[in-house]
């Protein structure tokens, strides 16, 4: 679990900042092995979803990507979602990333149609926000797949008592989840 913590991690770091240009150093040439890498980038759309991709060499990898809004149909956060290799126990890994600001301590609620909601702690914060990471499963997966809406909900030290509820629009999830291919081990 601790693997694919650490590979969705670097994954999700590689398709969310800027890539950085190799350098050629007389200690580690790099000739042999330098690769042509393209992205990040949006291949597609698919309804209120993005498939973002970074393509190295032959190899593209690619997320779910939403701007997550309030009410006021205001950005306020983000949503990456990585399809996992099969054999895991998470489908799916969540990036959530919230607003600096956000109570840590009241941690990420998230539900899908009318099932319960889950909360989901946060793992760290940084300039461009607070981060929650979690797994879906399966049926997880499914849900979505079938639902119209969900919703994210966010703590704001600000004012404790009155979670932002922001809309999580499912249209077009189902056609964005089956255009990245499951990747393999």
């Amino acid at each position: 679990m601790k693997f694919l913590t650490l590979i969705f991690l670097v994954i999700n770091v590689a398709i969310s900042s800027p890539l950085f240009a190799q350098t050629k150093d007389a200690e580690f040439p790099v000739d042999a092995q330098q690769t042509e890498s393209t992205g990040p980038y949006i291949r597609e759309t698919h309804g209120s979803w993005e498939v973002r991709c970074i393509k190295l060499s032959e190899n593209e990898t690619c997320t779910l990507y939403q701007l997550l809004k309030d009410k006021n149909d205001i950005s306020v956060a983000e949503i990456n979602i990585e399809v996992l290799p099969l054999g895991n126990q998470a489908s799916a890994g969540i990036t959530l990333i919230t607003p600096l600001g956000t109570s840590l301590t009241a941690q990420l609620g998230w539900h899908i149609e009318d099932e319960k909601i889950r909360q989901y702690p946060y793992s760290w914060c940084e300039q461009s926000g607070c981060v929650a990471r979690f797994g879906l499963t399966e049926e997880d997966i499914s849900s979505m797949k079938k639902g119209a809406n969900g919703k994210v909900y966010v703590v704001s030290i600000a004012t404790p008592n009155e979670p932002f509820e922001l809309k999580l629009s499912l249209k077009g999830f189902t056609a964005a989840w089956n255009s990245v291919p499951q990747p393999s081990q």
